[in-house]
């Protein structure tokens, strides 16, 4: 059974702006905190992707493992897929079983 995407996922960064509201942190003492530059952290918010450095550290502060970072990276780039060439790939595939 496969998941059909109508929206794109919302963005590792999206999640990451709700970790720091609902914790109070602004993204210069994350930043500090995760041993990065100010910028990594606010590109991150703005929608850049979430590699596998960021996810060991992101896992490591907030106490969650490194592949809830990249699962939810990978979702984000799958659903993003599927809305924008899911419908073209599919038309012009054709199965394995059903060739």
């Amino acid at each position: 059974m496969s998941v059909e995407f109508t929206n794109p996922t919302h963005t590792v960064g999206e999640h990451l702006s709700e970790f720091m509201e609902e914790l109070d942190i602004k993204a210069p003492t994350l930043a500090k905190k995760l041993s990065v530059p100010r910028s990594r952290i606010v590109r991150l918010i703005e929608g850049a992707r979430c590699d596998g450095d960021m996810a060991l550290r992101l896992s490591r502060f907030f106490g969650t493992t490194p592949q809830y970072w990249i699962n939810m990276q990978a979702l984000r780039d799958l659903s993003e897929a599927q809305c924008s060439v899911g419908s073209s790939i599919e038309a012009a595939i054709t199965p394995l079983d059903a060739a």
